[in-house]
């Protein structure tokens, strides 16, 4: 039987790589979708989640527009990473399914209370939408099974030496779901920076003729010429991480922990920190830390998908 998932997006080019994944799992059963500011504007994320789910056929999964804006502090996008409307050089035909106006956090709800628990929620942006969905409906944490996010580092950061770019977006609202009471899956930059693509794996994509991974070459240039400067010509695809962990958590390596979200530091705001590697615990363990993956494994998933379209 697949696992009902719920996808939040904040789509750029790896979030749009995570949503292609994720519909060549049969593990998995996409049964709604949302859009978030981050990478880029909402205007741009709400399209480009749409139009993605287009290219692949995909039209029959609605897509709801969430938060504009962070919980408290003005947006601030990676937009150096993702081009100006999230997807670099790619143009995408517009999607022809009608536009939802129904907002991400009551569509959410109502979607978890149909599944009874057995809900799945990957979060690849800002948790925005995902915090307003708690506050608004605070027995929203009994209809979820558990959540999986990318973001966060046990250490590290890549918005500052501290924080990873969507905690760092939005921590008051990362903070709101790690205290939500549900289980968390954290794949952060500890295990994102381990399970990129090749050189190789990457110029094999490149050659592949067909729409998804024209895709892929276009909406990753930008990405590929930072990493390239960081990550000795790995193209890290870090949103992909918790979709595939939700299909197969065998392929990764992961410990319980305590995890809170510093809101106030001046140089540590947004990070998350783990009583991992301390002597001290907290009293709440609920978060599953993931630090390692099978490369291959996590590689060869994502190539699979995107030479099926």
């Amino acid at each position: 039987m697949s696992i009902p998932v719920w996808m939040d997006m904040d789509t750029g080019e790896d979030d749009a790589i995570a949503i292609m994944t994720a519909f060549q799992l049969p593990e998995l059963q996409v049964v709604g979708m949302s859009a978030v500011a981050g990478n880029v504007e909402l205007k741009h994320t709400f399209r480009n989640t749409r139009n993605v789910l287009s290219l692949i056929h995909r039209e029959d999964v609605k897509v709801y527009p969430g938060a504009e804006n962070p919980l408290r502090q003005k947006l601030t996008t990676a937009a150096y990473v993702h081009g100006e409307t999230g997807l670099a050089s790619a143009v995408l035909p517009e999607s022809k399914a009608p536009s939802e106006t129904e907002k991400a956090w009551d569509a959410l709800y109502r979607t978890a209370k149909e599944y009874q628990g057995e809900l799945n929620l990957i979060l690849t942006g800002p948790e925005t939408n995902a915090a307003i969905a708690f506050f608004k409906y605070p027995d929203l944490k009994q209809y979820l099974k558990r959540i999986l996010i990318m973001g966060g580092a046990a250490v590290g950061g890549n918005s500052t030496p501290a924080a990873e770019f969507n905690i760092w977006a939005d921590p008051e609202a990362a903070q709101a779901v790690f205290q939500s009471g549900v289980e968390i899956v954290m794949c952060g930059l500890d295990v994102t920076s381990r399970a990129g693509l090749s050189k190789e794996e990457v110029e094999e994509l490149d050659h592949y003729p067909n729409a998804s991974c024209h895709l892929f070459r276009s909406c990753t240039e930008l990405a590929r010429k930072l990493y390239s400067e960081h990550h000795n010509d790995t193209l890290l695809i870090h949103d992909a991480c918790p979709v595939i962990y939700a299909a197969h958590p065998e392929y990764f390596t992961g410990t319980k922990a305590g995890v809170v979200i510093e809101t106030r530091g001046t140089y540590t705001r947004g990070k998350t920190v783990t009583d991992l590697y301390t002597d001290s615990s907290y009293p709440l363990q609920q978060t599953i830390v993931v630090t390692d993956a099978n490369r291959k494994a996590v590689a060869d998933t994502i190539r699979t998908a995107l030479e099926a379209y």
